[in-house]
């Protein structure tokens, strides 16, 4: 059974820490995490006046190769840097078969929400961290994967096409795959796709603002 798990970690503890560690003013949000052929390239918001500082961050941490701004906003800037630690905390959880689903940070530190396939793969990125010297504190489990379909009275083909969309990043702004590429990996029709969606989103919506 999927479990997801919510915990908080050190500024020190994630590669990007060193962007916030000395800066009250910044916060991070993880846009999306790529694994490369040798090593980690993640896309992060950084939020607060002035983000072209994090360009200068690679000379004084010798984990991240490079940090480039990819575009800047009145609120911050979307930047996307590399590295290539295999003792990093996402590179457990790619090993691990886990996915990440939400990270943030600031100067007092990281909160991950993390889904794993089930309570043994959990227990590994445990062993895994602690293997790393990496410490962090578990602050919430769930593990309702099912509870929430019934109360959204979702289907599991609509659950499926909603967790599969999000994940890919059908959602996003600009999207990162189309509807064709979205019901191809869910092995329909564009149509079906399209209906699966929305019949799931009619309900999530009707259960989450009219309870």
């Amino acid at each position: 059974m999927n479990i997801v798990v919510e915990i908080q970690l050190p500024t020190d503890g994630f590669a990007l820490g060193e962007l916030v560690s000395t800066r009250l003013d910044i916060r991070i949000e993880l846009e999306r995490i790529v694994p490369t052929g040798e090593g980690t390239m993640p896309f992060f918001w950084v939020l607060g006046d002035d983000p072209s500082f994090v360009t200068d961050v690679p000379s004084r941490v010798t984990t991240i190769d490079s940090v480039e701004m990819i575009s800047e906003t009145e609120t911050g800037a979307l930047c996307r840097a590399e590295w290539s630690d295999e003792d990093d905390i996402h590179a457990i959880l790619v090993r691990q078969g886990a996915t990440l689903l939400h990270a943030e940070g600031n100067c007092d530190g990281w909160l991950f929400r993390i889904r794993f396939p089930d309570h043994e793969c959990a227990s590994r990125f445990r062993e895994a961290c602690d293997e790393a010297s990496i410490s962090y504190e578990v602050r919430r489990i769930d593990s309702l994967p099912e509870l929430r379909v019934k109360q959204y009275d979702l289907t599991d083909e609509q659950r499926e096409a909603l967790v599969t969309a999000f994940e890919s990043g059908y959602f996003r702004v600009p999207r990162e795959t189309s509807l064709s590429e979205l019901a191809e990996s869910l092995d329909i029709s564009p149509q079906a796709a399209s209906g699966r969606l929305r019949r799931g989103l009619d309900r999530v919506l009707d259960s989450t603002l009219f309870p």
